[in-house]
């Protein structure tokens, strides 16, 4: 796998799958990583300390125009809503240990909120959603290909 400098989607996904939701100016985007779900269906940041229930995954930017750029401008952000869809995010999406076949979690960490982390490595206590699956992962040339999973709680004691 080469060096990944931003999130890659390698699995064919139709428009439907890919959804713009409502972001206030504040919304600080991070392509690859996640952003919390609000009742509303606005997204925010992921706060740290405190899990969402529900994390969707941010695939584009105010400043991309990889995936529908044109709703940025009207404080919209893409994210992707569909399970089984292979990506791969340079390090800067994941952090902590993480090891093949491990069970992937938002974290709300300071520092590393919004990143996916490992839920067999994870050492804060609280119920998280799982959210994907780590596939292969190369921390020597700082990258991670994992799968989206059908959402699952897990609590972490």
């Amino acid at each position: 796998m080469p060096t990944v400098y931003g999130l890659e989607i390698l699995t064919h996904i139709r428009l439907i799958e890919r959804v713009t939701r409502h972001v206030d100016e504040t919304f600080f985007e991070h392509v690859g990583q996640w952003a919390q779900l609000n009742s509303d269906g606005s997204l925010s940041n992921v706060v740290a300390g405190s899990p969402a229930l529900i994390n969707k995954m941010v695939i584009n930017s105010r400043r991309q125009s990889k995936y529908e750029s044109h709703d940025s401008s009207l404080g919209r952000i893409t994210t992707m809503e569909s399970i089984g869809v292979r990506c791969v995010v340079p390090q800067a999406c994941f952090a902590g240990t993480i090891n093949l076949g491990d069970r992937l979690m938002v974290s709300v960490s300071v520092g590393d909120t919004g990143k996916l982390v490992s839920a067999e490595e994870y050492a804060v206590s609280g119920t998280y959603e799982v959210v994907a699956r780590c596939e292969q992962i190369s921390t020597t040339e700082g990258w991670m290909l994992f799968k989206t999973s059908s959402p699952s709680m897990v609590t972490i004691i």
